[in-house]
């Protein structure tokens, strides 16, 4: 009987014959090679389904991160405008301080202040000494103030 090898080696030495993992069909079968083919056309089917499915969950899973992360910077740009609206009134509120502090040291409202409050008036010659660097120096500035003071 002659045998028809289909795939894989064959080796025949001192009468064994010895077959590496590949079926051979009696030589009036070898049309009958596409059974051979059949379940390696399932398996590639089923490894293009499975591919599939590994594919659409990672695409499925790729959607849920990007989802996610889109949320998150939703979030985020949020509290960012919020932020930002605190900062510009804390910036009116300090510019309001600002002008308030500018008016309220204004010389002609330090002097308001001072006459009206305090009772604060201006001097007058009686109430100013007048020190003359031509004089001689006999008496210190402590003593000119004690004798005006006294007199």
């Amino acid at each position: 009987m002659t045998n028809t090898m289909v795939g894989g080696t064959q080796t025949i030495t001192a009468g064994n014959l010895r077959n590496t993992g590949v079926r051979t069909l009696p030589a009036g079968n070898a049309r009958r090679t596409g059974v051979r083919t059949l379940p390696a056309a399932r398996t590639r089917s089923r490894r293009a389904s499975r591919n599939m499915i590994l594919t659409m969950v990672a695409l499925m899973a790729a959607v849920f991160v990007l989802v996610g992360l889109s949320a998150y910077a939703a979030s985020i740009q949020h509290a960012n405008n919020v932020l930002t609206q605190e900062n510009a009134y804390l910036q009116a509120e300090i510019d309001s301080l600002n002008s308030q502090i500018v008016e309220q040291t204004k010389v002609t409202r330090v002097e308001e202040v001072a006459t009206k409050e305090y009772g604060m008036v201006y001097p007058t010659s009686d109430n100013c000494i007048v020190i003359n660097e031509n004089e001689e120096s006999s008496t210190s500035l402590a003593a000119s103030i004690r004798s005006e003071a006294y007199n």
